[in-house]
């Protein structure tokens, strides 16, 4: 974190009050400016560079062990759908040292949970599962999908333990948050990504305005709702067939 900077970005220089990376890597060049006399702390530049990289050298990275020397927590993958629309996927960390977690980075269209106000079934049979596997992931890049490796999901239903595994999926309470007692159940599929640690870190946008966006965990007590993430990134729940907008994630 730099308070109070300047930013070289695409050949602009921007004064910015502060500016949040990763920790630096070869990609990107710290530059210490030249003090002047009587101008107190002197401003650094930041200058980020970006580099293209096929997804199978980066598939084949990660299933090594090396994916921290090509793509670490925090970096970004930009493609496009089918349909034209440009997505930007968020390194979210690494969940062994061979599979990757990516979120994307801003929310896509609005959809509901359910029909009705429920959330019996789960996830698991949720309309909103079937949006995520049927009207988004039919979309992504092929050499995305030929890549991606299913993430293994673990839910108790109606006294039942389910296990399955999807290729897209929507974040979880623990996902986000971290554990949260009284919010949603224990979810041992997941832990906390790196990138959700901070209240802006889960900020989601659309079309440049704050969204709140659905997580997958039913809430805990309540059969009517699922939990969702706020527009100012602090958890909060709605009923089942609240329209919401919906930032999948998929695994490398």
């Amino acid at each position: 974190q730099f308070a109070e900077g300047l930013v070289l970005l695409d050949g602009r220089l921007d004064y910015l009050g502060t500016v949040v990376l990763p920790e630096p890597s070869a990609a990107v060049e710290l530059i210490p400016a030249p003090t002047e006399a009587g101008s107190g702390s002197p401003f650094t530049i930041v200058r980020r560079s970006r580099s293209a990289a096929s997804l199978a050298e980066i598939k084949a990275a990660i299933a090594s062990g090396r994916g921290p020397g090509i793509i670490r927590p925090f970096d970004e993958l930009e493609f496009k759908l089918d349909t034209g629309e440009a997505v930007t996927a968020v390194c979210g960390g690494y969940i062994s040292p061979t599979r990757a977690r990516f979120v994307f980075k801003d929310a896509l269209g609005d959809a509901r949970m359910n029909e009705d106000a429920t959330n019996e079934g789960g996830y698991y049979k949720s309309k909103g599962r079937r949006h995520v596997l049927e009207e988004i992931y039919p979309h992504l890049p092929t050499e995305l999908r030929e890549v991606i490796e299913p993430r293994p999901l673990v839910e108790t239903i109606d006294g039942e333990r389910v296990e399955y595994a999807d290729p897209l999926w929507i974040p979880s309470g623990t996902d986000v948050f971290g554990p949260r007692e009284g919010w949603y159940e224990e979810e041992p599929d997941s832990v906390q990504l790196e990138i959700f640690k901070t209240e802006r870190g889960r900020v989601k946008e659309r079309n440049g305005e704050t969204v709140y966006w659905w997580l997958r965990s039913p809430r805990r007590s309540l059969s009517t709702d699922f939990v969702y993430v706020y527009a100012d990134g602090t958890v909060d729940y709605a009923y089942a067939n609240t329209s919401l907008a919906f930032a999948p994630g998929f695994d490398l």
